[in-house]
């Protein structure tokens, strides 16, 4: 079993005994700004809209989500792109970093709209 274990921990296979990958980042400033910076630069404004909120592709901002939107989800999701949807994947364009930023900003986003209105 521990063979097993470690072969799909080094070929970056998730079981149910593999910890959920996690965004390595803090919701530091200059963590944000690069994050929406790489956002709007690599072209997720034009399906998702300005701050994220939605236009031809959903809003990344809400809680609304098919899938739980876990930071391995969306990291996936923003390398690998989705199957069956126009989402294609950013693996080769930007860095496993990059994708941590903008994943970030999306993070921050989420709870700026969640902050009571003043």
């Amino acid at each position: 079993m521990k063979r097993l274990l470690s072969l799909a921990l080094v070929l970056g296979i998730t079981t149910a005994y593999a910890e959920e990958l996690t965004n390595p980042l803090t919701p530091e400033p200059e963590h944000i700004a690069a994050g929406k910076k790489l956002y709007n630069s690599t072209g997720c404004i034009a399906c998702h809209g300005n701050n994220a909120r939605g236009a031809v592709g959903p809003d990344l901002t809400d809680d609304e989500w098919l899938r739980k939107p876990t930071d391995q989800m969306i990291f996936n999701t923003i390398r690998n792109g989705r199957s069956g949807t126009a989402m294609s994947g950013f693996a080769g364009d930007i860095t496993d970093e990059q994708i941590w930023q903008i994943i970030t900003w999306i993070k921050d986003e989420n709870r700026k709209r969640k902050e009571p209105k003043k």
